[in-house]
């Protein structure tokens, strides 16, 4: 690492806030009673990534980070490492793309596997553990898998919130909240390379908390190594949610089982309050795993223990994200075809549905007992909670599926927005009509978008609204835009029309709504 590089690095930290918040601080970290670590050995991770160093105080800095992958590019034919897309900081975001051919990259000869690390700036070990991976898949024993499968990973998709250590973006927008709106530099690096590549398999990295609102909420620690879930989102194709549950799940688990990590569904809560359920990771369209089954991916969410607890374990983490990572390249791998089959049934599923839409639901509320950690002497601790399942969606507001959808040219930026998120489009060249409906705003109000724990802040405010629908005929104009629902992408095209879907055009003002009035949207009985 030269000195300029050192010095840049520094430099750009700063830029991003200041003060003691400017980086990570080893004195900030979480200190686990020594009969809590006990319980978590260490797990050696053998490769010499940036944070693995002798002597390593913190963790692998953007200049380390960009350093190491063009050096392993360098010395590897297989990868190839696409930096020209930018945080709103102006960091580079590192693309590495892995494959025998990489023109053919996203063509349909082969799945692709994508893996995204950091979203969030304060959970590094995702980011560490791709860049152990992408060395393996490089230049190590992972390399024959890309003989079957092509693979593409973004070690670090928040770059300016991983130097400074903290969670969201630069601007306070949270990018695992930007998947379906793309309003972000870092939400549209990561949405053109779901359009380009068209993923089959998709595995989101991140870390959860341990102590904190837990302590405050059980008196207890978060006791296992991994946190899972896949996509759970309504309007999915029933096949991908076999595929998903059926053949992914249990890989995952048995490769967790072989080394000893404690695992569970992914669960979360509101720190605020005492009394909030635990619940399972949200349903909504916009979090990288459920955006990447609306276009028709297997999708896993895995989270480690990491959150709080600084540098501790940190090997131990990243072989967690390894185990999965490599177990699902691994299942890739081995029937290639089926993967493809899986993904392409999936989307003719969508294409070809008559079911109704799901546009609002809710987990299903239960009780179930779960094991906590006494943070003093590391016995289990046992509790009941009233938890939140996202295995269980109770849809509260379903429409019969119309032909698709129309918006009037004038609404540009909802029309960016779609195309941005590669959903088809089709331009009325002469005037027509056709019979449809119409949404009549009947009543709206300003709030937050709700997520599994409560209000989530991370995707900023939102119109909450009433729509009425009313049968007419709609004149459509030169440049207007139809959006057919028989199309594989027909979950992400619902997500974002209907009015009431929180992370929709409607719900965040990229398409008016005015009480009394109508919206600049319609729904068509027959395509024009």
């Amino acid at each position: 690492m030269t000195l300029r590089f050192r010095a840049a690095a520094i430099l750009a930290a700063c830029l991003y806030t200041s003060g003691a918040d400017a980086a990570f601080d080893p004195a900030n970290a979480y200190r686990e009673a020594p009969a809590v670590a006990a319980r978590f050995p260490a797990i050696e991770v053998p490769e010499a990534i940036p944070s693995l160093a002798p002597g390593k105080t913190d963790f692998t800095s953007h200049a380390e980070l960009m350093a190491y992958v063009r050096a392993l590019a360098a010395q590897a034919p297989a990868l190839r490492v696409d930096a020209s897309a930018r945080s709103q900081q102006g960091r580079e975001i590192p693309v590495l793309l892995l494959s025998r051919d990489h023109a053919a990259i996203g063509s349909g000869a082969k799945p692709v596997a994508f893996a995204i690390g950091q979203q969030h700036g304060n959970e590094p070990a995702g980011a560490e553990a791709l860049l152990v991976l992408a060395r393996r898949l490089a230049t190590g024993n992972l390399a024959p898998l890309l003989d079957r499968i092509d693979v593409v990973l973004v070690p670090r998709a928040n770059p300016d919130g991983g130097e400074a250590f903290l969670r969201g973006l630069r601007n306070d927008i949270d990018v695992n909240r930007d998947h379906t709106l793309l309003r972000t530099p870092e939400g549209q690096a990561l949405g053109a390379l779901f359009v380009r590549y068209r993923p089959q398999l998709v595995l989101d990295c991140h870390e959860f908390t341990v102590a904190g609102r837990w302590v405050e909420k059980v008196g207890g620690l978060v006791r296992i190594d991994a946190m899972i879930q896949y996509a759970t989102v309504p309007n999915l194709a029933p096949s991908l949610i076999a595929a998903q549950s059926e053949r992914f799940l249990p890989v995952l688990r048995a490769a967790f089982d072989a080394k000893g990590l404690l695992h569970d569904w992914y669960y979360t809560t509101d720190g605020s309050r005492r009394d909030s359920p635990v619940a399972m990771g949200g349903i909504g369209p916009d979090t990288g795993r459920n955006v990447a089954g609306l276009r028709n991916a297997v999708s896993f969410l895995l989270e480690t223990r990491g959150v709080g607890l600084g540098r501790a374990h940190l090997e131990r983490r990243i072989a967690t994200h390894l185990a999965a990572a490599e177990a699902l390249l691994q299942e890739a791998a081995r029937d290639p075809g089926a993967l493809l089959a899986v993904s392409a049934r999936a989307g003719e599923e969508m294409r070809r549905s008559t079911a109704p839409i799901v546009v609002a639901a809710r987990p299903a509320a239960q009780a179930r007992d779960m094991l906590f950690v006494d943070p003093t002497t590391g016995a289990d601790r046992p509790v009941t909670v009233s938890w939140l399942s996202a295995l269980d969606i109770e849809p509260l507001l379903a429409r019969p599926r119309a032909a698709g959808y129309a918006i009037p040219a004038a609404q540009t930026a909802a029309i960016a927005t779609l195309q941005r998120a590669g959903i088809e489009l089709r331009t009325v060249e002469t005037p027509t009509s056709r019979a449809g409906a119409l949404y009549r705003v009947q009543a709206i109000a300003e709030g937050a978008k709700e997520d599994g724990r409560g209000s989530d802040t991370g995707a900023g405010a939102i119109v909450k609204g009433t729509y009425g629908l009313e049968r007419t005929t709609v004149a459509l104009a030169p440049g207007d835009v139809f959006a057919p629902s028989d199309q594989p992408l027909a979950g992400l095209l619902f997500a974002l029309l209907e009015p009431e879907n929180d992370a929709g055009l409607v719900a965040n003002r990229l398409l008016p709504a005015v009480i009394g009035q109508t919206l600049p949207l319609f729904r068509l009985d027959a395509a024009p």
